[in-house]
């Protein structure tokens, strides 16, 4: 398989997509690799002129300067903002893993590296009654789809309360399963003056207590574009510690 990272998150709405296309700008830029961005399946997209339009695939496709039409992005995109399970039912539209990495194969033999960002947390499911092996009963899960791609995760987690009990789980739950980690990345949603007492003490308490290391805290940014998130990434993120997983 192609070397990368896959990038999950505590929750939804964490910033996965911020911090992807700050590490695609990252492993571009600061270590001169050519770097593909996939974001396999997306819900909760808009519709325009009767296409379905993945926002966060569309980002990630820019950050890395891909030439790829969006489909070899984001192969599968629903409207409904639902786990991908749910969507797919409701919409009718059978998700096909073998689909997804075999689009995956093909960034992997063109590009350095490939970076995907996953689905909402680790244990969201994309389907039922698989034949592969899975975290739980009759499902295909986030974490699954992860570990076929024998990807290293890169955990995304909020500067909030609630955020040392979520990335603790979060991590756990990525051992326990067997998947390697790169490491956590703490994103900083609101500027440092409004975080308050959880938000400026919950990551050194997550660095006390992960098994696995913090490699980077990633500012608030007001303005989203490759050279701020780029910039932001450069100044924020180990460097060490993301080489040796490559």
């Amino acid at each position: 398989m192609a070397r990368g990272f896959f990038i999950t998150a505590t929750d939804t709405g964490v910033g996965k997509t911020v911090v992807a296309g700050a590490l695609v700008r990252f492993l571009k830029g600061f270590l001169g690799l050519r770097v593909g961005a996939m974001k396999p399946i997306e819900s909760g997209c808009p519709r325009q002129n009767g296409h379905l339009v993945p926002g966060d695939g569309t980002f990630l496709k820019e950050m890395a300067e891909m030439e790829e039409p969006i489909e070899e992005v984001t192969p599968y995109t629903f409207e409904a903002p639902l786990a991908p399970v749910t969507a797919s039912e409701m919409e009718g539209t059978r998700i096909d893993i073998n689909v997804i990495k075999e689009k995956f194969k093909i960034l992997g033999a063109k590009y350095d590296a490939v970076v995907v960002e996953g689905m909402g947390g680790l244990l969201v499911p994309i389907k039922r009654d698989h034949s592969i092996g899975g975290m739980g009963k009759g499902g295909y899960y986030v974490l699954d789809l992860a570990m076929e791609l024998e990807l290293p995760l890169i955990i995304v987690a909020r500067a909030s309360l609630g955020t040392i009990n979520h990335t603790l789980l979060t991590v756990r739950c990525a051992l326990e399963s067997g998947a390697r980690v790169a490491g956590v990345v703490i994103n900083h949603q609101t500027p440092a003056s409004s975080e308050g007492l959880a938000g400026r003490t919950g990551p050194s308490a997550i660095k006390d207590f992960s098994p696995v290391p913090v490699i980077g805290e990633f500012p608030f940014t007001e303005v989203l574009n490759a050279e701020t998130i780029g910039k932001a990434a450069c100044e924020n993120l180990g460097m060490a510690a993301l080489q040796k997983f490559l």
